[in-house]
């Protein structure tokens, strides 16, 4: 078991800046308010009106994700068997002579109209098997696809601090984020003798906060309340959507990042006498 190291350059935050303005996102959310409330809006006996559905709360926050890029290192031995052909038909051993005074004699083995002799060696290998991946900071099915293109279209900033209100925390843990790269870097079949080197590093970790628009309405006539979300980048709606709570009481710093990441360093990851080295933590 090896211990965990941090590379305080990894870390990077980005912020976006938003694209639709309050007052736009919240026209949109009013054009969408009574599917807030889900299947109730068919129901004939009691169902939500325009009347009925009024606003009662909205807020600008900032929403997080993450990417994260990691590399594993091997260098192992192979001791396999060459099959090497034989086109002389008249031999029956062959020499190989690896310095003055030694030397190898491997018989030919003849099969129908084919000859070959077999030689033991050992192969020298090294291996690099990387992993990346976008990952929903609050664990919702969004797929990878999203957050490419919001990195890819949209203007972001790399900052040291996020001075904004309501910067949400992530919910994905480090542990849970840490388990899936090292899955996926594991999950390759290495067919060795001996291995002679293992490291697993993460090579990029960014945070980023997106603008995201949230309007929570109540339906007066039974007390319910709904939330619709407008995404601050593309102006896609959320019916349905939610009005999460945790966000950071000070402001998140990328010192904040690096010192949580410091923390994975004292950690210990159980795996059996693997080399491991993770270059960071996430949240």
């Amino acid at each position: 078991m090896q211990k965990l190291e941090a590379k305080p350059e990894n870390h990077k935050i980005f912020v976006f800046s938003k694209v639709f303005e309050f007052a736009s996102a919240k026209q949109q959310a009013e054009k969408k308010k009574l599917n807030a409330f889900g299947l109730n809006k068919f129901n004939p006996f009691n169902r939500p009106t325009d009347e009925t559905v009024v606003l009662k709360d909205q807020i600008l926050r900032y929403e997080p994700f993450w990417y994260v890029a990691s590399r594993r290192q091997l260098d192992y031995t192979c001791e396999v068997t060459y099959a090497i052909p034989v086109h002389n038909p008249h031999a029956t051993a062959i020499s190989s002579k690896a310095t003055a005074s030694e030397s190898a004699n491997y018989p030919v083995i003849r099969q129908q109209d084919k000859s070959k002799i077999d030689v033991p060696v050992v192969e020298h290998c090294h291996r690099s098997i990387e992993y990346a991946g976008h990952f929903d900071g609050l664990k919702r099915g969004i797929k990878t696809k999203a957050f490419i293109e919001y990195i890819n279209k949209f203007n972001h900033e790399e900052v040291q601090q996020v001075a904004l209100d309501n910067v949400l925390k992530p919910l994905l843990s480090v542990d849970e984020l840490t388990s899936v790269v090292r899955s996926e870097l594991q999950n390759q079949v290495i067919n060795a003798t001996t291995i002679e080197r293992d490291a697993e590093e993460i090579t990029a970790l960014h945070l980023y906060f997106r603008p995201v628009y949230a309007f929570e309405y109540r339906w007066s006539t039974t007390d319910k309340v709904g939330v619709i979300e407008v995404d601050g980048l593309t102006g896609e709606i959320v019916e349905g959507g939610n009005w999460f709570k945790n966000t950071f009481e000070q402001t998140f710093t990328r010192d904040n990042l690096i010192e949580l990441s410091a923390e994975l360093a004292t950690m210990v990851v159980p795996g059996g006498g693997t080399a491991v080295k993770i270059a960071s933590k996430m949240m």
